[in-house]
This record gives C-alpha cells, sequence and structure tokens, in this order.
C-alpha cells in the first residue's frame, strides 16, 4: 500500500531527474536566433544548350541565361538575360555580363562574376570575396563559374543579390554549348547544396 509520502517522494524524484533535461532543452532552443534569416526556396538546378552570340548558330538561336528564370533565350534588344556566351580567338567560352553586351530601357543587370577551383560537384558554397563585376571571363570545359547578380525580386530584402553556379559541360561543333547550373533562388544565401539552404 502506497502511502502518500512514499506518493510525493517518487515525484519529487522524477522531477530531479527531468529537471537537467528541460534546462538543457531551454539551452538549446536560448542558442537559436530567432532574427536569423531562413530560406524559403530549395536551391534549382537546371541544364542548358546554346549558342555563342558571334557563333555559327542558327538565326535567334540561344546564346544567353536568364538564370532566375533558368532558361536559355536569346540576344535581342530587351537583353532580358543575366549572361551571354561567345568564343574568343582561340576557341574558348567567354561569359560575358548583361552591361558588356547592351542595356535595356529599364537599366542594366548588376552582374558579378568568379572562376571557383574545384569540381562542379564539390562547389557547394559561392565565395564572398574575388568578384569581378561586369567583366568578362573566359571558361573551359569542366571549369566552375561563380554569378553574382542583382534581383529585382530581392529589392525590398536584407540583401539584393542572388548567387548562381554554372559549368559548361561541352562544345560540340558549330559552336553548340552544353552545361549545368545552380541557382539558390533566396536573397543573399550562397549555398549551393541540394534542398532548402542554410546558408
Amino acid at each position: 500500500m502506497h502511502t502518500l509520502k512514499s506518493i510525493l517522494g517518487r515525484g519529487r524524484r522524477a522531477a530531479q531527474r527531468l529537471f537537467p533535461l528541460t534546462v538543457a532543452a531551454l539551452a538549446l532552443s536560448a542558442c537559436d536566433d530567432p532574427f536569423k534569416l531562413k530560406a524559403s526556396y530549395g536551391n534549382e538546378p537546371f541544364v542548358y544548350s546554346l549558342y555563342g552570340i558571334s557563333g555559327s548558330g542558327p538565326a535567334n538561336a540561344p546564346a544567353a541565361l536568364d538564370l532566375v528564370g533558368r532558361s536559355p533565350v536569346r540576344v535581342d534588344g530587351s537583353f532580358n538575360f543575366d549572361i551571354a556566351f561567345d568564343f574568343d580567338g582561340l576557341g574558348k567560352v567567354v561569359i560575358l555580363p548583361q552591361k558588356l553586351v547592351g542595356t535595356p530601357i529599364s537599366g542594366s543587370r548588376t552582374v558579378a562574376l568568379q572562376r571557383i577551383s574545384g569540381s562542379y560537384e564539390s562547389v557547394l558554397l559561392a565565395p564572398t570575396k574575388g568578384w569581378q563585376l561586369d567583366s568578362a571571363v573566359t571558361l573551359l570545359p569542366g571549369e566552375v563559374l561563380g554569378v553574382r547578380m542583382t534581383s529585382a525580386s530581392c529589392a525590398y530584402q536584407m540583401s539584393t543579390d542572388m548567387y548562381a553556379k554554372i559549368v559548361v559541360d561541352s562544345v560540340r561543333t558549330g559552336g553548340l554549348i552544353f552545361g549545368r547550373g545552380v541557382i539558390n533562388p533566396n536573397c543573399g544565401f550562397r549555398s549551393f547544396a541540394e534542398g532548402i539552404p542554410e546558408k
């Protein structure tokens, strides 16, 4: 038969055992920054095939990438793209920010480029330094290019930048360029890891 004293004693011992766990849980929750930005969208991979601006591709063939839309587009008077593709005198692929190709009536996009060392799969975070603003970059097949662009969709966010990475996988006879890319659609986030990024 359980007395009131023994029941109360057991309750006290149970509470004593739970107390350290409760303190630990509260400490962990206190470490979370309530003001930390959280991403809303998963990183978006894409593939592309296009020609160089001055290449021998078909008329009206795509020669640029709209990275937010993840799609190859034509280079026309709207200049509705982030980066365009061309070839130099040695046949290397040249990546051109929009501003070096033309300026739309609505104003040019601010685009910075940077070659990133490592394989395409191993590059999981855009750098914070070393960006070349509105400058052309040559790219060999297999080399990874980071792209930092100012996006209108980030106009009212804490950061106005979006980040992407691309790689040229191959260049076919006739100047057809094949490649892959990933864009992080969350303003200010630099991670290229699969899923919803934490950075």
